[in-house]
């Protein structure tokens, strides 16, 4: 189906802005979609990535506020948010990740531009100054707005605007979650529901996403009203577009970096996004890279990146015709770069539905593209579980490693290590968070840790010994052999580094020499004293009434415990015994008249005191108490198991 023959049929502006776009054709999820959500239909979808879904719900949101434009009679929709100046919200659009925020954002400001000029669209997304979104929020005053970010910002933003009445959601249209899965599970719950709950419910909302889960399936039923489920998939029964082709290469740990110059080199006019499991392998492969490939230009990307930093390497990357881009998980999902010609996998993803986004990075949009993963020989299982997905994976034989060029590559690394300790830190950091998220890793029964070639991992990383880790206390011993190196030795490139660690060090060696001289004097003084002591003259008599004060002890010990025996046997009485434990014997037993001589009444021991009644709990009790333990540690189950998937998450972007 063509855009000009939709129905209910798009405005000139709209068709003009997408034929300027280069589209011509509708993709089956467009075609499916904009219809459903032009006649007020809430809608779910489920496509594949790389199908259009972006246009989908930005057309449709164009074309619903020109209609509520021409409806109040005012077709550039200055003053529809009514007499009092405030901002009127009109849609909103959440993401996950800042930078599929401002893809959507460009987009819609896009169309926007064309078939709604004074239509304010606003970005909010983490990172950037909370004054200048708040700033944007009063220049749109008296005019219909959009809003697109990240729900964390929104969430802070809609908290700060509520007090002073510059925002309304009394005409709100349309709300969109795009990317429905990765919103819900980076933790964004929490946001997402308060923010419905500053919305409407007369409203038109759309859940986006290549993958369904539980989750967004129970999001859909609760926020959504008799939604319509457009779900498309493709003619052959596979997750992947026909257009890609995906491959894997058996590749060792210890040769994975010499692989990847290897495959880069001989495609230098071609576009590639390399994916690592860490932000910190990120660190290091994006620094040797840089180096070992001279000739590529060489782009780094990950979630723990400074905002601005981050903005400026997508920005570079998306201009280049030709380069490398470094990145994790942040970049799998939604973003669309032009003209991506490979995708290689240096590390299977840690969540197996991450694979499909990887490598839809390329042959989008009808476009053809290929994905190759590097995989060691105890992870072969991964190709079968690929294809169980319905993910065609075939075997790259002609990308073979030769020894001599693996040996090179791993030495250049090592001389470049030598001369900027910075580099060092980071292939350790590297290599601890590497195995850290592989013992994490969801499909354990392929990635399995103990069968994890380590002495191969940490030659990977170009390490020059081994890291006190807990994770390699408990192991065996690795065969890994140090380098010689003397690391403490080795200076930082940045001159204002090296003279601080040089200071801490100093700081470090005086304290040391200070604790040394402590102790070496603590030890003259206890010499000093045994020998005084040996010099002093022996009391023998004092010294044979210590002895015989502690042997008069254990034998009243002994006599107490013969007494206690006899008792508890039965042998004596509880008077007999007590009298005997108290060396009182009351020889005037019955006798109280006032002649005889007084004893004190012996202590009763606590052994044989009453004791209090225990009180007992009935079985209503008992069974509330069960309850309540049970709420106790669901609750905190549930807790662990969401700082556990935070610390996942974080440490894959």
């Amino acid at each position: 189906m063509k855009f000009a023959e939709c129905t209910p049929p798009l405005c000139a502006e709209v068709l003009a802005g997408v034929a300027e776009k280069g589209f011509t054709d509708m993709t089956p999820v467009q075609a499916a979609t904009i219809p459903l959500f032009l006649t007020n239909k809430d809608v779910a979808v489920d496509a594949s990535t790389g199908s259009g879904k972006t246009l989908s719900f930005v057309l449709p949101i164009v074309e619903m506020l020109r209609r509520r434009a021409q409806a109040t009679g005012n077709d550039d929709a200055a003053n529809i948010a009514t007499k009092k100046q405030v901002t009127q919200l009109m849609a909103m659009v959440l993401s996950p990740t800042r930078e599929l925020a401002r893809q959507i954002h460009e987009c819609a400001c896009f169309f926007f531009s064309r078939a709604l000029p004074s239509v304010q669209v606003i970005l909010f997304v983490g990172g950037t100054s909370v004054d200048e979104d708040m700033a944007s929020i009063r220049a749109a005053k008296g005019r219909m707005s959009v809003i697109v970010g990240t729900p964390g910002r929104i969430d802070d933003i809609l908290n700060r605007v509520a007090p002073m009445g510059i925002l309304e959601t009394k005409e709100f249209e349309a709300l969109i979650l795009d990317e429905a899965d990765t919103l819900l599970d980076m933790g964004f719950e929490q946001s997402i529901t308060a923010i419905l709950g500053r919305l409407p419910k007369q409203r038109r909302t759309g859940l986006f996403s290549a993958t369904q889960t539980q989750e967004v399936k129970a999001l859909a039923r609760a926020g959504l009203r008799n939604p319509a489920t457009v779900s498309v998939q493709l003619a052959v029964d596979q997750k992947t577009p026909t257009t890609l082709t995906n491959w894997y290469a058996e590749v060792e740990y210890d040769a994975k970096l010499a692989a990847l110059v290897q495959f880069v080199a001989a495609r230098p006019s071609e576009k590639c996004i390399v994916f690592f499991s860490t932000c910190a392998s990120v660190d290091f492969y994006g620094k040797v890279l840089e180096v070992l490939l001279p000739e590529a230009a060489v782009v780094s990307l990950h979630g723990k990146m400074a905002p601005k930093k981050r903005v400026l390497c997508y920005e570079s990357f998306e201009a280049q015709t030709a380069g490398l881009l470094v990145c994790t998980d942040v970049v799998a999902r939604g973003i669309d770069l032009p003209d991506v010609d490979w995708i290689v996998q240096f590390d299977p993803p840690q969540d197996p539905s991450f694979f499909v986004h990887r490598v839809g990075r390329t042959a989008r949009a009808g476009r053809t593209g290929s994905a190759l993963t590097f995989l060691s020989a105890n992870e072969d299982a991964y190709v079968n579980f690929l294809r169980i997905r319905k993910v065609p994976v075939a075997k790259m034989d002609e990308l073979a490693v030769d020894d001599a060029f693996r040996t090179d590559v791993l030495a250049r690394v090592k001389a470049l290590q030598l001369t900027d300790r910075d580099i060092v830190e980071k292939g350790t950091k590297a290599f601890i968070s590497f195995l850290r998220s592989y013992k994490e890793h969801q499909c354990q029964f392929i990635f399995r840790f103990r069968d994890l070639d380590l002495a191969r991992v940490a030659v990977g990383f170009c390490l020059f010994q081994l890291p006190k880790i807990n994770e390699l206390r408990a192991l065996e011993s690795i065969a890994f052999e140090p380098a010689g190196v003397k690391v403490v030795d080795i200076p930082y490139k940045d001159k204002v580094r090296e003279k601080q660690r040089q200071a801490k060090l100093a700081a470090i060696a005086a304290q040391h020499k200070a604790e040394k001289l402590e102790n070496y004097e603590k030890k003259l003084a206890k010499k000093e004293l045994e020998a005084k002591a040996k010099e002093a003259p022996r009391r023998r008599e004092k010294k044979k009434g210590q002895h015989q004060q502690i042997v008069e002890e254990w034998d009243e010990l002994d006599r107490e415990e013969r007494l206690y025996k006899k008792f508890k046997r039965g042998k004596i009485s509880k008077a007999e015994y007590e009298e005997a434990l108290t060396g009182a014997a009351d020889s005037d037993s019955g006798d109280d008249s006032d002649d005889g001589p007084k004893h004190k009444k012996p202590k009763l021991d606590k052994r044989f005191e009453k004791k209090a009644p225990v009180v007992r709990k009935t079985a209503e009790q008992k069974e509330e108490a069960k309850k309540r333990e049970a709420r106790i540690r669901a609750r905190k189950k549930q807790e662990h198991v969401k700082r556990a998937q935070q610390k996942a998450n974080q440490r894959r972007r």
